[in-house]
């Protein structure tokens, strides 16, 4: 898979693009869908009824590698209705969608084969959501879910979560049977972040600060069966400063953690990696015993493995910038003294990102086996990080650059650019691009 998967870039990267197709269209360019990656190749669910319908419809379609239809299936709700998640587990796949009908309010969750043949659906209220957060939910049009992926059968995992105003607020989880909807469990732990699972346990992590603006994090071990929570652990900074968290993930033995250390506030970062036992008990907590930006500050976007399994950090190394506020300051004096009126000004500094790094960390015992710095840019908005086996892709604008970790010593390079409202999709079998005019969506087989 591997070979295959370098040989899908190598051929972008060499050939001008050639593609397959498939378009589909929603009834309004703001309506919800979905692009997943399913074993075969690809689904994509979209809603085809008129708007305010008095039912809504959804048709599924599968696509084989070469994006060509091979099934598909429609599904019917009640009132309005708007997709929103979907999780699985070895049998079954979730969809979750919000749907009102005669005023009542309802999340709807359609259990269904891999192929999206229904075996059940059932529905829940605002009461049922209520349990997993501080304060009774009154409006379920403001709750998302977020499921987590589950390597067992016959239970899914839900996190709830709701804006309120601009704060995302999380919900506990809390456990459901896919073949009736009957609730099992609300967990007992704190509400969660970065939450991985393994076979028996729900791994997660809360934070606190302290009056000094340190935040404190603790990692959480909770019983999946039950939700119980059975262990916390504290992640405490080596430094005595800040951390960074850009990885927490699980084997299934081990619980690692990684990211930046920092003893200057957001300066002279450190790479670190803590790893724990299923147990809750710290096995290793190493810190690169150098600043490797020390005129820069880091912005950890994420990770990849390489072929020897050693993590590799993604970051960008950025300086605060002032030019665009000078320039802008300038050029407002100078309408101002010729014209009595004042435009307004651009005061923010930048975040001038110069560079890009890769660390790579042994899981073994933490130690910094390798550190790459590349010039890029400059741009002066963070980037967004894809990734796929070893290749990390980062976009900046319309431009994504490509690195592959298996060959630390080879700069990035440009892999393809972007035209405006498309975006990139990273598949197993090579990448894809989404295409978006009005309510026509276009999805394209890179070769």
């Amino acid at each position: 898979m591997k070979r295959n998967i370098a040989l899908c870039f190598l051929l972008a990267s060499l050939h001008p693009l050639q593609a397959q197709t498939y378009s589909f269209k929603t009834p309004e360019s703001s309506a919800p869908y979905a692009i997943r990656i399913v074993e075969q190749g690809v689904s994509c669910l979209f809603p085809i009824s008129p708007r305010k319908s008095p039912a809504s419809m959804f048709r599924q379609v599968f696509l084989n590698t070469d994006l060509a239809p091979f099934d598909s299936v429609e599904y019917t709700l009640a009132g309005q209705a708007k997709w929103l998640a979907a999780g699985e587990d070895e049998k079954n796949t979730v969809q979750a969608f919000y749907a009102k009908a005669n005023g009542v309010e309802r999340i709807e969750f359609l259990v269904t084969d891999k192929l999206g043949t229904i075996q059940t659906r059932f529905s829940k209220t605002a009461a049922d959501f209520s349990p997993s957060f501080p304060k009774p939910v009154k409006n379920l049009k403001n709750i998302g879910l977020a499921f987590l992926n589950n390597p067992g059968s016959g239970m899914v995992l839900v996190q709830p979560f709701q804006w309120r105003g601009s704060v995302l607020q999380r919900g506990r989880i809390f456990s459901l049977r896919t073949d009736d909807g009957r609730p099992l469990w609300t967990s007992t732990a704190p509400i969660l972040s970065h939450v991985v699972v393994t076979d028996s346990l729900l791994i997660g992590m809360t934070t606190a600060v302290t009056g000094g603006g340190t935040p404190l994090y603790s990692i959480h071990f909770v019983d999946k069966a039950s939700g119980r929570l059975l262990k916390t652990s504290a992640l405490t900074a080596g430094n005595g400063g800040p951390r960074d968290i850009a990885v927490f993930t699980s084997n299934g033995q081990e619980l690692m953690v990684a990211g930046s250390d920092y003893q200057y506030g957001a300066r002279n970062g450190r790479f670190y990696m803590t790893m724990y036992n299923l147990r809750g008990e710290r096995i290793f907590d190493a810190i690169d015993s150098a600043a490797r930006l020390s005129t820069r500050r880091m912005h950890l976007m994420g990770s990849v493995f390489n072929q020897d399994g050693n993590l590799v950090l993604v970051g960008e190394g950025w300086k605060a910038d002032a030019t665009r506020a000078v320039a802008a300051t300038a050029a407002s004096f100078l309408l101002t003294a010729a014209v009595g009126i004042g435009p307004r000004v651009y005061m923010g500094l930048d975040h001038k990102v110069d560079q890009v790094v890769f660390a790579t960390l042994s899981p073994g015992d933490g130690k910094l086996l390798d550190f790459r710095s590349f010039p890029v840019g400059p741009w002066y908005n963070y980037g967004a990080l894809l990734t796929e086996g070893s290749h990390a892709m980062i976009q900046v604008g319309n431009q994504v650059i490509s690195y592959d970790a298996n060959d630390p010593v080879r700069p990035p390079v440009l892999f393809t650019s972007l035209r405006d409202r498309e975006a990139l999709i990273l598949t197993p079998t090579g990448p894809l691009i989404n295409q978006r005019s009005g309510n026509y969506y276009t999805l394209r087989r890179v070769h």
